[in-house]
C-alpha cells in the first residue's frame, strides 16, 4: 500500500531525464524538481486529483504529494526523501504518509526513461514494486502488490505544472 502511494507520490521516483547524456546519481533526480498536477488511484478505482512538489537540497530529493479530500475520501499528505548510496549503487527512498504507513523503496541506476523501485520495508509488511516512466514534461507509474506481480493495483501519472 505504501509503494503504491509512494508511486502517487510520485505520484513518483528514478530513472535518467528524458535527454541525450544520461544523468547519473542524484543528477537522474533533477527530472522530478518542481511542480507537478497528478492524477492517481487503485486500478478500477476512480483518480484522484492531487499535487506533487520537488525540491533537491543537499543531495536528497524531497518530495511532497498533497491530495484534497475529496467526498468521503479525507486529505492525504505523502513525504518522499530519495537519496544515491555510492557505495551499494542504487537509490534508496523513505516515505511516510498522513495515515501512519512508512516504506523503504530501492533502485538501480537505470538507462532510458524507465525507473523500476522495489519495496525493502513496509509497515504492512508488504513489499512491492513500482515502475515509472518519463517523458519529456510528464511521467506515469503503475504500483503492483508483489515484487513479481503481473497485475498492477495502482496507477497514475504527473504532468509538469507550468
Amino acid at each position: 500500500m505504501l509503494r503504491q502511494i509512494a508511486c502517487l507520490s510520485l505520484f513518483a521516483l528514478v530513472a535518467a531525464p528524458v535527454s541525450a547524456q544520461p544523468a547519473t546519481g542524484m543528477a537522474a533526480m533533477q527530472y522530478y524538481v518542481g511542480h507537478w498536477s497528478c492524477m492517481a488511484g487503485g486500478v478500477g478505482s476512480p483518480m484522484s486529483p492531487g499535487t506533487l512538489t520537488a525540491t533537491m537540497d543537499a543531495g536528497i530529493l524531497r518530495e511532497l504529494v498533497v491530495v484534497p479530500a475529496r467526498g468521503a475520501s479525507k486529505a492525504f499528505t505523502l513525504v518522499i526523501d530519495v537519496t544515491y548510496d555510492p557505495k551499494l549503487k542504487r537509490y534508496v527512498q523513505v516515505s511516510a504518509d498522513s495515515e501512519a504507513n512508512w516504506g523503504i523503496s530501492y533502485a538501480k541506476p537505470w538507462t532510458g526513461n524507465t525507473e523500476i523501485w522495489f519495496d525493502h520495508a513496509t509497515s504492512d509488511n508488504k513489499p512491492g514494486r513500482s515502475i515509472l516512466t518519463r517523458a519529456a514534461s510528464s511521467y506515469s507509474f503503475v504500483g503492483y502488490p508483489t515484487a513479481t506481480a503481473t497485475k498492477p493495483n495502482f496507477k497514475g501519472s504527473c504532468k509538469r505544472a507550468t
